[in-house]
């Protein structure tokens, strides 16, 4: 969004202007409760009127705000305050998904009750013609930054807000399915591996090599203890936790200890059990580091 000299730059809008708007406020400050009291006659034509000024406490907040907005016009300070407020005015709107042709309509009708106003208080019509074009610059510019609001609002959709909302809607269905398959997945995981300790310490008495069998066996429970966190993780997760990154650390740090009890048992080169001590340490420094940062 252009800043507020810019806009005011495009429509040609000077010192004079404010010096023609500043002279009006006194005018203005005598019709502005009757400015209220025309535009809410006005509005209230349109079809959705009640939709959006459903009960009094809502009008008499419009009211007060209008109000405000209605003598801020004519007070001569048009930095980028005043741009800011008109802003967030526009985007107020948009919240409530006021149509833009209201916004318009709204416009031609304050347009058309301040010129009613200058031909009747200014009597040379030299000078209205003068303070009627600051007045034109100033609603101009003050429309232009509402319609901003709406195109702003606009470039966030693709397609269509509707079916934006039905992709949204049925990704975050499908992504939930997902998770569930998954946790189901890590059930059934956890069910052979159950099975897979039931093995290996059933081997520790048939085989009567009890280091091998132990070391086996620790190596079943450091697999369970993995799919115990997972199931853990993606069950808080489901019930609108957050993933942490320490999981899939643990995961890799499991699976690299797994491999050193294995590699022990075949008694493996040397290199390679020293690369995978190597490979623990960098894990732990890393997992280490996370854990930090997230404390």
């Amino acid at each position: 969004m252009e800043n507020m000299e810019r806009i005011k730059a495009h429509y040609g809008f000077t010192s004079g202007d404010v010096k023609n708007l500043m002279s009006l406020r006194p005018v203005m400050e005598r019709y502005r409760e009757e400015f209220v009291v025309e535009f809410y006659n006005f509005v209230k034509n349109f079809e959705e009127a009640e939709k959006f000024l459903k009960d009094e406490a809502t009008v008499k907040r419009h009211q007060d705000a209008l109000k405000v907005w209605f003598m801020n016009m004519f007070s001569g300070e048009y930095g980028n305050g005043y741009f800011t407020e008109l802003e967030k005015v526009g985007f107020a709107h948009v919240k409530i998904s006021l149509p833009a042709h209201y916004v318009n309509a709204a416009f031609h009708f304050v347009k058309t009750y301040t010129r009613r106003i200058l031909h009747k208080e200014i009597q040379k019509h030299e000078e209205i013609a003068f303070l009627e074009r600051s007045v034109e610059k100033i609603l101009d510019i003050n429309l232009d930054v509402f319609t901003s609001s709406y195109i702003e609002e606009e470039k966030k959709f693709f397609l269509s807000p509707k079916v934006e909302s039905w992709l949204i809607q049925m990704s975050d269905r499908f992504s939930h399915g997902l998770n569930l398959i998954l946790v189901l997945g890590l059930v059934l995981l956890g069910v052979m591996v159950i099975g897979l300790f039931g093995y290996d310490f059933m081997h520790i008495f048939q085989s009567g090599d009890f280091e091998k069998g132990l070391l086996s066996t620790l190596g079943s429970l450091l697999m369970l203890w993995v799919v115990i966190e997972l199931m853990d993780t993606e069950v808080k997760h489901l019930r609108g936790g957050k993933l942490t990154v320490k999981i899939f650390i643990n995961v890799a740090l499991v699976a690299i200890i797994r491999k050193i009890l294995i590699a022990s048992l075949k008694h493996e080169e040397v290199e390679a059990q020293l690369s995978l001590v190597a490979a623990l340490a960098v894990l732990g420094v890393v997992y280490w580091l996370i854990a930090r940062v997230e404390k």
